[in-house]
């Protein structure tokens, strides 16, 4: 592109001249292309440094001037050569004519700066700066990602590998954290996904200065010499913390380009950059203030706030979002206010003028409550004005929900039935039960204890002060009124309005009542598990003896377990919730339930309770800084992990009086989460010296015991309730020291008020990294223990084939590669197996079959993986789950030949082979196809001669043995895709007899290579063991090596049973056709390709026959039936093309039908005449010699007696040509059967080495790992031994 001319001095420093002319240099940098010292040193200068250097320049020089002015750069050869040949054919014969060299140069610089300003600069479309596109574009480029991943942000580092740091450039992606470096012709990358991260640590020593150590669960890497490490170390701290929330929550990312910044300076960052700081800055004002989760802060601005109470102007901070204005004060505890947008009536600024300078640049907010705020010393009051009137316009009505139930669901259980008894007394009267004290154990009013009364006395006077409701400013004063106990008459009301839960009721009005109805018509799996905790839940207590009690609780569990799925019901949740309705109405005991278990205990209630977890590690630290003496001897007694979890998921309900336990609930919905650290630190910092002398863990666990069931409530208006600890059996108070439930609370504050809500959030942060892989290697080990069984695939093979498809599962949930997948019904069903908490579609499937798979090989691999996945799934929910996934790549990898050949034959099977695949190829015959049956031609005419050396009265027989099966799966699918299983010789064979040697080799060729004769052979009842000479012979004679014979021997011997290819349905001739497609791809590019070739050429031509033979068998078999006087051999001669051998055969096969006896089933005709021999019946074994060498090789290779007929095939539908050039129409009578098609097989030696070689899957999973993250179009060569 043409630049503005610049002087330069040094032309050639760092530069190579191309070409040159009188007036112009086309110069490229070393580095670039070129080799020797200098081009490395130059290209690691360029890569340390971030050069943005185009590598192609054009000088314009003069011959006796020393300087140089640059007129054109380009970052690729063919744009430079375009500006140069512009230059040569437009500029250099106008220059020539110039008489002085400045006049030329001049002239230069004009023209080119012209062409820069006549140049269109293209308007950006986003505020990306050209630094970060660049950066973005190596990204992808250097480490091969796909579009869906979003680079986040790039910074200059250093790698530490061993003692010395290779300087490159750390890119942060979502999904990612990645290094490139290139030093002196060397390059390193490193890539790294968040969810594989265990660690992340800050470090500052001799060794790593200003460090950042990341760990995986195999290897640590340090990160130094950041500019600024601090920022860094927060991003990959929060992009880590993302990837496990989305571990658990199995969702991706979503760029959010709604977020403005009102107040903030806008930065040369990217918007996805941006995007997350705004998340962290939101998820900061939400928890701050209280808010619904979907709130997002839209700015925030300095100013003033006027206190009317103390008369006051106080310093702080407004905080902006869509639904909400809010302020708090810089001194902490000062002053808070939360405004919603619903409640402000209206808003006007204050001119100067009228407050004479007092008020400078104000505004004054009126609620609907009649409330006054006045906000002053704004720097941008006008802004601030036109952002609050914007959201005010934008306030929706709220969303009403119908008051009729939707229909119900005929697909639930007797929970429907019971329907009316769930929804108690709603469909009655459409009422719900006030909060239960006012129903049960209540005292009269003049029976209120005076503190109780002097309590509710200084809140009725707080109100008065401050306000009332969510508009009230909330001081100092109302936190020490918290702190001694809020009334029991106002307690429903504070924990409404200081959790939060009002503002969701708020905006949804009705939705409680509607969700009541949805969900008591439904079924869930959760609701079975609350009719069992019902009566456990707080049983003490007469209101929920009652049936009122009951009711509400049934209700308010099962309407959130319909709410929310992901969470569903957790047994800590019915204690809490029980509490919860003794002080408020049910309506608003479900709202703060929903906030407990959504915003203000995230994830602790979920099914692996992962939030306590996090939180029992954030308890552990705070100890050791606090108590480290005593984290010492906890640590020892291993009793931290008992107390934190039994204290934290029930809020000290279940371990302390409830009447006591419901103060804390008090300063907890005020204060959060730190109030329940705080006092948890309390309580084992009073009984610390004791604790300290503990030998055992149980005697500590009985001190902590004796201490909380001994907690008091001197204001509780309820009578004492004898509480059932979960630490004693005893049910009695013990007897000891009591400390009230208020001094308890205030002396938390006192001794560890210093921890904030913003600690807590930093290690929870720390700590969900390591919490979260913990379940995920649990996860593994059971999902892995559960599939062993399953899989031929075992130990390191096995766990990393899971982690592949593990990232291939995470890869669509974070790049929505796929579509999601509909919503499963047993998605929370918390008894399915491990196995089914991954899923993969087709598309993910295949990427991983063509990666993976030794038989993804060809123009057939495509195909062959959208059979395999149709193959896998049996229950038509189009997703295949790991242990599937396992067990198809355990046969492939691992299986016995005979398994391998099935799997290949029953992917060319019905669910497998749909009718659609066979009529949308209508392709040209492949050239592959052609030279293969040219190679079978040629074979076939080659091997006539050897067919005469061949005695045909050999007796064909090989012994029976025993068998020592390999591990078959222990599990099937069914018929159609069931596993398969090892077969099993028969120790009772007989062979028939024909009278007609040529009768007798045709009948070997189409029925003794039936279930018998092909995997056993005949049996020398006298000779067990040894092989029959005259089967040798044939065997020789034919073309067949002794290997061949020798191999084909060992592997029937493997096999254990028949049994199971009695269910395998034929093989049509179209069938055929697609299996021979995807033999002949598989084949391609194997160091024996044209052995195989030839091989599968000749079992081609040879079942080719069988099927031939079998169908003119059941020809004659109709003609019997029609005319049942006429001999068969009349019948036969009459058909069409049926030789007078041929009507020998069907004679022979007929009588053998007849006394056997199973000759009913027509359509399994073919069938039972190639297993219908019986020893009964025939003078002795078959002889026999065939008409043709390839035919007679396998004949006498499959060769041997008749019995046991298998069953018919399944009926298959009429199938369209798939394979031929041309529209010839294939003979729906033609079939094979699998033990035919796999007796064929086993006699050519190269196609027994083939599948008999097993695949090395680690090797491929390495290699497609250093090629690229994921290989998404062909398989790599695989790796076999």
């Amino acid at each position: 592109m043409w630049v503005r001319p610049e002087e330069i001095l040094l032309a050639n420093a760092l530069w190579v001249q191309e070409r040159a002319n009188p007036f112009f240099l086309l110069q490229k940098r070393k580095g670039y292309g070129g080799g020797g010292l200098t081009g490395l040193l130059v290209g690691t200068l360029d890569t340390v440094l971030d050069n943005k250097t185009f590598p192609y320049r054009i000088l314009h020089q003069t011959p006796s001037s020393e300087v140089y002015y640059t007129v054109s750069v380009s970052s690729n050869r063919r744009d430079i050569l375009k500006d140069w040949e512009w230059l040569e054919q437009n500029l250099l014969q106008t220059l020539g004519a110039f008489d002085s060299e400045e006049d030329a140069t001049e002239f230069v610089r004009c023209k080119i700066e012209s062409l820069c300003a006549n140049k269109e600069v293209p308007k950006e479309v986003d505020d990306e700066t050209e630094r970060f596109k660049t950066a973005t574009r190596k990204f992808y480029k250097l480490f091969n990602m796909p579009k869906e991943e979003k680079l986040v942000n790039y910074y200059s580092c250093s790698f530490w590998k061993g003692k010395v740091p290779r300087q490159g450039w750390m890119y942060l992606s979502v999904n990612h954290l990645c290094f490139y470096s290139f030093l002196m012709g060397k390059e390193a990358k490193i890539v790294l996904r968040w969810t594989d991260i265990t660690k992340l640590e800050r470090g500052n020593n001799m060794l790593f200065p200003d460090s950042i150590k990341v760990s995986t669960r195999d290897t640590e890497y340090f990160y130094s010499m950041f500019f600024n490490s601090a920022d860094t170390y927060k991003l990959m701290e929060q992009l880590a913390n993302m990837a496990m929330k989305q571990l658990i929550s199995e969702e991706g990312f979503e760029q959010d380009h709604s977020i403005r910044f009102m107040s903030r300076k806008k930065k040369k960052i990217s918007s996805l950059k941006r995007d997350l700081d705004a998340r962290a800055r939101s998820e900061i004002f939400r928890s701050a203030f209280r808010l619904p989760q979907e709130e997002k802060l839209d700015g925030d601005s300095e100013c003033t706030l006027w206190t009317p109470y103390n008369k006051q102007h106080v310093w702080g901070r407004m905080y902006l979002s869509v639904n909400y204005l809010c302020f708090t004060s810089r001194v902490r505890r000062l002053v808070t206010v939360i405004i919603p947008l619903r409640d402000i009536l209206l808003v006007e600024k204050v001119d100067n003028a009228s407050t004479g300078n007092i008020m400078n640049n104000a505004l004054v907010i009126t609620t609907k409550g009649k409330m006054n705020f006045v906000f002053t010393q704004f720097k941008d009051r006008n802004m601030i004005l036109e952002r609050i009137s914007d959201f005010l316009s934008k306030q929706s009505v709220n969303k009403k929900y119908p008051e009729n139930s939707t229909k119900e669901d005929n697909s639930s259980n007797s929970s429907l039935e019971q329907s009316k008894d769930i929804a108690g007394d709603i469909e009655g009267n459409g009422e719900f039960q006030p909060a239960l004290i006012s129903l049960f154990c209540r005292r009269n009013s003049d029976e209120l204890s005076a503190k109780e009364s002097v309590k509710q006395h200084l809140w009725d006077v707080h109100f008065a002060e401050y306000g009332r409701g969510m508009c009230m400013y909330r001081t100092h004063r109302t936190h020490e009124l918290v702190l001694k106990g809020i009334p029991d008459k106002l307690r429903g009301e504070m924990w409404m309005l200081f959790s939060g839960a009002v503002n969701e009721m708020e905006t949804n009005p009705g939705y409680y009542k509607h969700i009541v109805k949805e969900s008591c018509k439904k079924y869930t799996f959760a609701a079975e598990e609350i009719e069992r905790d019902l009566h456990r839940s707080l049983p003490e207590h007469p209101a929920f003896q009652s049936q009122l009690g009951i009711d509400a609780l049934r209700r308010v569990l099962t309407s959130y377990a319909w709410r929310n799925p992901n969470i569903g019901y957790c047994q800590a949740m019915n204690i809490v919730t029980s509490v919860l309705l003794l002080y408020a109405n049910e309506e608003n005991a479900f709202w703060l339930l929903t906030a407990l278990c959504e915003r203000l205990l995230p994830d602790y209630y979920n099914t692996k309770v992962v939030g306590a977890l996090i939180d029992q590690g954030v308890f552990e630290d705070l100890i050791q800084d606090n108590l480290p003496s005593l984290f010492q001897k906890l640590e020892t007694l291993g009793l931290l992990s008992m107390i934190s979890l039994s204290w934290f998921l029930t809020i000290f309900l279940s371990v302390m009086p409830f009447n006591c336990a419901v103060n804390i609930l008090d300063v907890f919905f005020y204060d959060g989460a730190k109030a329940i650290f705080q006092i948890a630190l309390t309580i084992l910092d009073s009984k610390k010296e004791k604790l300290l002398k503990c030998n055992d863990d149980g005697e500590a666990m009985t001190i902590l015991a004796e201490y909380l069931e001994n907690v008091t409530n001197r204001d509780s208006t309820m009578p004492l309730v004898l509480h059932t600890s979960s630490f004693s059996n005893n049910p009695q108070p013990r007897k000891g020291p009591t400390v009230d439930v208020t001094d308890l609370i205030e002396e938390s504050y006192t001794k560890f008020g210093h921890i904030t809500n913003q600690d807590i959030d930093k290690l929870r942060l720390k700590y969900r990294l390591r919490v979260v892989q913990n379940i995920e290697d649990v996860m593994t080990k059971n999902i892995l223990r559960s599939v062993s069984s399953e899989t031929l695939l075992q130990g390191k093979e096995l766990e990393e084939l899971f982690v592949v498809f593990k990232e291939e599962y995470l890869t669509s949930c974070y790049w929505r590669t796929s579509q999601p997948p509909p919503t499963d019904p047993d998605k929370y069903d918390p008894s399915r197996p491990y196995y089914e908490q991954y899923k993969v579609d087709q598309d993910q499937f295949c990427t991983m079959f063509l990666s993976l798979s030794p038989w993804a090989r060809g123009d057939c691999a495509d195909t062959l993986s959208l059979r395999a996945f149709r193959f896998l799934d049996e229950d038509n929910d189009h997703m295949i789950n790991f242990k599937e996934f396992a067990y198809l790549m355990g046969i492939i990898c691992k299986a016995s030949l005979t398994q391998k050949l099935k799997l290949l034959y029953m992917l060319h099977q019905p669910p497998s082979l749909l009718p659609s695949d066979l009529e949308r190829v209508d392709t040209p015959k492949s050239e592959a196809t052609e030279d293969a049956v040219e190679a079978a031609e040629f074979f076939d005419d080659d091997e006539d001669g050897k067919s005469s050396s061949t005695d045909p009265q050999d007796d064909l027989e090989l012994p029976s043995t025993g068998i020592s099966p390999p591990i078959p799966p222990t599990e099937g699918n069914g018929p159609a895709s069931s596993p398969p299983k090892t077969l099993e010789l028969s120790t009772e064979q007989s062979a028939p007899e024909l009278t007609n040697n040529v009768a007798d080799s045709a009948q070997e060729l189409v029925g003794s290579v039936s279930l018998e004769s092909e995997l056993t052979l005949s049996v020398d009842t006298t000779s067990p063991g040894t092989p029959s000479d005259s089967l040798q012979e044939s065997l020789l004679a034919s073309g067949h090596s002794m290997g061949s014979f020798k191999r084909s021997e060992l592997l029937l011997q493997r096999s254990d049973s028949k049994a199971e290819f009695l269910n395998i349905p034929k093989l049509n001739q179209e069938q055929f056709i697609q299996l021979w497609k995807t033999l002949y791809n598989l084949f391609a590019d194997h160091p024996e390709e044209q052995q195989l070739y030839h091989s599968i050429a000749t079992v081609g031509m040879l079942l080719q026959e069988i099927g031939e033979a079998g169908k003119k068998i059941q020809m004659m078999r109709q003609l019997s039936e029609e005319n049942p006087r006429t001999p068969e051999s009349e019948l036969m001669l009459s058909l069409d093309g049926i030789t007078e051998v041929d009507a020998q055969i069907a004679s022979t096969l007929e009588k053998s039908l007849k006394i056997e006896g199973t000759a009913a089933d027509s359509d399994a005709i073919t069938t039972k005449a190639e297993g219908t021999g019986d020893s009964s019946e025939q003078d002795g074994p078959g002889d026999g010699v065939g008409d043709q060498g390839t035919n007679e090789a396998s004949d006498r290779a499959g060769g041997g007696d008749l019995s046991n007929p298998i069953p018919s095939s399944l009926s298959q539908p009429s199938l369209a040509e798939s394979g031929s050039s041309n529209s010839t129409k294939y003979d729906v009578d033609w079939s094979v059967t699998f033990e035919q098609y796999l007796a064929s097989m086993l006699i050519e030696e190269p196609i027994v080495r083939f599948f008999e070689k097993e695949a090395k899957i680690i090797a491929v999973i390495e290699r497609m790992r250093s090629q690229k993250l994921y290989t998404r179009q062909t398989s790599t060569s695989f790796s076999e031994k």
